[in-house]
């Protein structure tokens, strides 16, 4: 993969200095609109939902996509 603004041929290789078993995985999820602002996510056998405040056109019924990030972040 080559950097935007770096010097000529020079190739950026975030895997060179591993050392040891490389892993990649895929992770898969859905999502559906309930209602309105209302979303249910699906990862694995786990379910999610995610709303917005009324003044945002939500139910306010679950918390909004900014708070899952936010938790993710935490986590």
């Amino acid at each position: 993969m080559a950097i935007g603004g770096a010097k000529p041929n020079t190739q950026l290789d975030p895997m060179g200095q591993a050392q040891g078993r490389v892993f990649r995985f895929t992770v898969e999820s859905d999502a559906e609109v309930i209602q309105d602002q209302l979303k249910r996510g699906r990862n694995r056998r786990f379910e999610i939902l995610c709303d917005e405040p009324q003044w945002l056109g939500g139910l306010d019924a679950a918390p909004t996509p900014l708070a899952y990030f936010s938790l993710a972040l935490l986590f």
